[in-house]
């Protein structure tokens, strides 16, 4: 029996729109109505997770950070943190500026950047009161209790600089959610799988009541660790090969339709 489902957001939850849509708004409400747990499971950061959290209502603490973090939509604190050094970040911001590199930052519920692009940040329009605080060539005097890094590529491939940093930083840094044009920086050992290992805990539940639902390469290891794993049509071939049930895609309320099988039926 399923007891907690974790969802990824962008390509799996949300559709191309970046949306949640009123079908699978109710189903996962009637679903927490039968007593199970719902929490989202994404690389975003608290805030930006939580305006999501807020519009399903979801009853679970949130995963975010790709693992980093669980916390509540509201929550003061985070139940469960793990940072990255601060010397790690100041070589990495330090690195990124010297090259002319675009990257953000996390600290708690705030976005840091150097200087604020737009342009970067279009995944986030759907989000209301979007808000991302601008450092300039201060940039490492925020640089503790830092959650996660991104840097970004707007005019080609986002691996060469993932190689750069991770041959400049060996075994500091893990790379995660590589979109093409964006990659998510983590402390090692930091996966989506950690931060619902932790979740699980506090529920005293088993892999086997969980269901994870996600499409990408950060969905890979809470993929592999949940005893269920729904992987929408859309999903990398990585993320199809760890399924264990198939639905139809993002723009299809695949999600929705496999809770209404699996857990509604």
């Amino acid at each position: 029996m399923i007891k907690l489902i974790a969802l990824d957001l962008d390509g799996t939850l949300l559709n191309s729109e970046k949306r949640v849509t009123p079908y699978t708004r109710d189903v996962l409400r009637r679903a927490m109505a039968r007593g199970v747990h719902v929490t989202l499971a994404t690389g975003r950061m608290i805030g930006g997770a939580a305006y999501f959290g807020r519009q399903v209502g979801v009853n679970a603490p949130l995963i975010c950070c790709n693992g980093g973090v669980v916390q509540g939509m509201d929550a003061p604190e985070p139940l469960f943190m793990r940072c990255l050094p601060q010397e790690t970040v100041r070589r990495l911001l330090t690195l990124c500026h010297a090259r002319g590199w675009y990257a953000n930052w996390y600290i708690g519920r705030e976005i840091f950047v150097e200087h604020f692009d737009a342009a970067y940040f279009h995944a986030y329009r759907t989000v209301e009161d979007f808000k991302v605080r601008e450092v300039g060539d201060d940039f490492l005097s925020y640089t503790e209790n830092v959650i996660q890094c991104v840097i970004r590529n707007l005019t080609g491939a986002v691996e060469p600089k993932v190689a750069v940093v991770e041959r400049e930083l060996p075994g500091e840094i893990a790379a995660q959610q590589n979109t093409g044009t964006s990659a998510d920086l983590t402390p090692p050992g930091v996966t989506k799988a950690l931060g619902l290992s932790f979740l699980m805990e506090q529920y005293g539940l088993t892999p086997a009541e969980v269901m994870a639902c996600g499409d990408a390469d950060n969905d890979l290891p809470m993929l592999r660790f949940a005893g269920t794993a729904v992987v929408p049509e859309n999903g990398l071939p990585e993320a199809k090969a760890l399924a264990t049930y198939h639905a139809a895609s993002n723009d299809e309320d695949g999600i929705a339709k496999a809770i209404e099988q699996l857990v509604l039926a």
